[in-house]
């Protein structure tokens, strides 16, 4: 094996111990929230209720998790995994509320819509050749300001017109985050000449999980809001 061939089956392991860390994460958020909807649903509101700051609270939590995964997750690859694994946890139930409100066909056209575009963009993030760093950073910007506009819609607006339309901005933004995060995996792989660690992989997953995470949720509002 030479060395162009060694550093592609590298560069592939390691896109696939990301995508196993990805598939972990959802997998236990899928669990909590099916749990939390059924079986556990008497236990799961006992637990939000008794949270300090009730579901607020448990939003902060994971707000500081991704902070702490960002600062320890090279450092300390063994907590990272626990950590994320724990953020996977918490936002199972977060994502079982907003479930709630809709029903099972939605969600599963959701998923199933999600799903289909957060696979094609990590193809084209991938695959291409182009430089996506500028599509990442515009991507991001707006993002910040699609969140103000969100929260000032919930506590001021209250219109479902705005609401629609920014989840279909949602949706277009995480679609460019998610091919730039996968050409980031890439990036940071070869910068390191091979030598990203698990710790690495656990954030790449967490930016991966977010990204589908939010793709999801705005498919479910777009779908849910014409039922």
């Amino acid at each position: 094996m030479n060395n162009q061939e060694a550093r592609v089956y590298g560069l592939n392991r390691f896109y696939g111990k990301i995508y196993a860390f990805l598939a972990l994460g959802i997998g236990i958020s899928a669990v909590i929230s099916y749990m939390a909807l059924g079986p556990w649903i008497f236990q799961v509101q006992n637990f939000i209720n008794n949270f300090p700051l009730g579901f607020w609270g448990i939003w902060i939590a994971e707000i500081a998790l991704v902070v702490f995964l960002g600062f320890k997750a090279q450092k300390n690859p063994t907590l990272a995994i626990g950590g994320f694994i724990v953020y996977s946890a918490l936002n199972g139930l977060t994502l079982a509320v907003t479930l709630a409100m809709y029903d099972l066909g939605t969600v599963t056209q959701a998923f199933i819509t999600a799903s289909a575009t957060f696979l094609v963009m990590s193809l084209i993030g991938s695959f291409t050749k182009r430089d996506l760093s500028g599509i990442g950073r515009a991507a991001l910007s707006c993002l910040f300001g699609i969140i103000i506009a969100m929260l000032l819609n919930v506590f001021l607006l209250q219109s479902s017109a705005v609401d629609f339309f920014i989840s279909i901005l949602m949706v277009v933004i995480m679609s460019g985050i998610t091919a730039y995060d996968n050409q980031m995996i890439r990036k940071i792989y070869l910068g390191t000449n091979g030598e990203a660690g698990n710790g690495v992989a656990v954030f790449m997953a967490l930016q991966l999980y977010l990204d589908f995470i939010n793709l999801f949720i705005s498919f479910l509002r777009i779908f849910g809001s014409s039922k």
